[in-house]
């Protein structure tokens, strides 16, 4: 009986991300005297929450069985947007919506490219990925004098409440609401029909490609959300911002359970998975590990997630008998 109930906790994905957590919290605990100041608990508060609102719409995009390599270029883009905007004396309620609406219009453009016209999501947000960045380096030359956005702006990213930030009350909604959405509603239940088998989704009836369109579409919302909180933090837009987060959000979702064969991923699955990137990151700031060093680990760690997703995925098919 004992044994029956270990088996059913190590084979939850997003028990593994709590132990990896716990793990860390540990090692940084011991090693560092500084890992439990409130400043340190601050930054990664601050690290974790963006990075976490863009891993859920790139769970959705595991779920169906896709992903996203734009999203880095997004939330650049989005960014730099929000200071042109700015600079242009909009509104802030207008900069936001504009800086949304430019999230959603990439998200449009990705799954337009991969549901509509069937290019391997690979090719697609990878081109897109290009033009993204191309674009806001274009912004760019025009909104880095910007000195600092709007106090109403800023009041996003510094804003608290209860001892949380805004933006962590806001996590704290979102992750409520897709939780719900994914176990209970039909469009979630649908993002796990249509990933894990396409064929037998679209015999019922099922339009996996406006599923796998608004699932792109949800991902560049979120990703734009994200680009408004962590711009509003720093106060001003960097031309560095979301560099290297596609490949976090990767591991951070495959760490939490989600696949790239597709049909399995949650939203808490997501969110240990993010806070386990956090604390690495945290630690190799604390303990000043070198870059060199840094890229090793996060490296090896990729290697590790696909490789043991694909097999298991082998692992399900030979016993499907499909291989």
């Amino acid at each position: 009986m004992q044994q029956s109930i270990i088996k059913k906790i190590v084979k939850k994905n997003e028990s593994i991300a709590a132990f990896l957590c716990i793990f860390l919290v540990i090692v940084l605990t011991v090693k560092s005297d500084i890992f439990w100041d409130p400043r340190n608990l601050h930054s990664l508060q601050v690290s974790f929450v963006p990075t976490a609102m863009i891993a859920f719409g790139m769970m959705f995009l595991l779920i169906c069985g896709y992903f996203d390599m734009s999203v880095g270029s997004i939330m650049l883009l989005c960014a730099i947007a929000a200071g042109k905007f700015t600079m242009m004396g909009l509104p802030v309620p207008v900069v936001i919506l504009l800086t949304l609406g430019i999230g959603l219009i990439m998200g449009c453009i990705n799954g337009f490219l991969v549901s509509i016209l069937g290019i391997n999501a690979l090719i697609a947000t990878l081109g897109m990925q290009y033009v993204g960045y191309g674009a806001a380096m274009l912004l760019w030359n025009e909104v880095r004098t910007l000195q600092s956005f709007d106090d109403t702006y800023i009041f996003l990213g510094e804003g608290e409440f209860g001892g949380l930030y805004v933006m962590t009350w806001v996590l704290l909604v979102m992750i409520l609401a897709f939780s719900i959405f994914l176990k209970y509603a039909s469009g979630g239940k649908r993002l796990y029909f249509v990933g894990g088998n396409k064929e037998a989704a679209k015999l019922i009836g099922f339009n996996d490609r406006r599923i796998l369109f608004l699932a792109y579409a949800a991902t560049g919302v979120l990703t734009a959300i994200a680009a408004i909180f962590r711009s509003a933090y720093i106060h001003k837009p960097t031309q560095y911002m979301g560099e290297g987060i596609h490949m976090t959000c990767f591991i951070a979702c495959v760490i939490g359970g989600g696949s790239f064969a597709g049909g399995k991923g949650s939203v808490i699955g997501a969110v240990l998975g993010v806070i386990f990137m956090s604390l690495l990151t945290n630690m190799f700031n604390l303990l000043q590990m070198s870059p060199e060093l840094q890229n090793v680990v996060v490296g090896v760690i990729l290697v590790l997630v696909v490789t043991l997703d694909g097999y298991m995925n082998m692992k399900k098919l030979r016993a499907q008998g499909k291989i």
